[in-house]
């Protein structure tokens, strides 16, 4: 794991500090290549906890907001291809506040305002876990190096939820 990873890794515990359910929402369209990063990661996630809720949102990730706050997430991790003008595959967890112009022109919210109405609907802290894409183009399958980026994520997501849920579970044991 190099420095970038480490610093991912840190990041998303800081986010998951002191919070008890979280939601990690997958965004895209898998139809449009490196967009459908989102549906992937979730896909490929082994993670089965009460604390714990995993869904592919598509493009329409709004529609959301309800079973999101009845699960009672208190933080939700917003997984999507992100266009941040950084190299292909290039991994970051961005706060509403940092969020700025990014965005993706498949979705019809741009990320900030997601993340703004979903904090106000559920009550819950907001943060994308964003991959800089290759290719949004029509077609099947990610790029290579953001399914091995993909692929990485997926089991930092596992380990970290894992381990959240492992706390979770101690603090309801004693």
């Amino acid at each position: 794991m190099n420095d970038r990873d480490d610093t991912l890794e840190a990041a998303l515990r800081d986010f998951l500090a002191g919070g008890h359910r979280v939601a990690v929402l997958g965004i895209g369209n898998d139809l449009r290549r490196d967009d459908g990063l989102g549906p992937f990661i979730i896909g490929s996630l082994n993670i089965e906890h009460p604390s714990v809720m995993l869904e592919n949102v598509g493009s329409v990730p709004e529609a959301f907001a309800r079973p999101i706050a009845e699960f009672g997430a208190d933080r939700v991790i917003l997984v999507d291809a992100a266009d941040m003008r950084k190299p292909v595959g290039h991994a970051e967890l961005v706060t509403r506040d940092r969020i700025g112009g990014i965005a993706i022109s498949t979705h019809h919210m741009p990320l900030s305002f997601l993340m703004m109405y979903l904090e106000q609907e559920t009550g819950a802290q907001t943060v994308l876990l964003g991959v800089q894409p290759q290719n949004i183009d029509f077609g099947e399958g990610l790029t290579t190096e953001v399914e091995r980026v993909a692929r990485d994520l997926v089991r930092l997501l596992e380990q970290i939820l894992t381990e959240f849920t492992r706390g979770i579970d101690d603090v309801s044991d004693n």
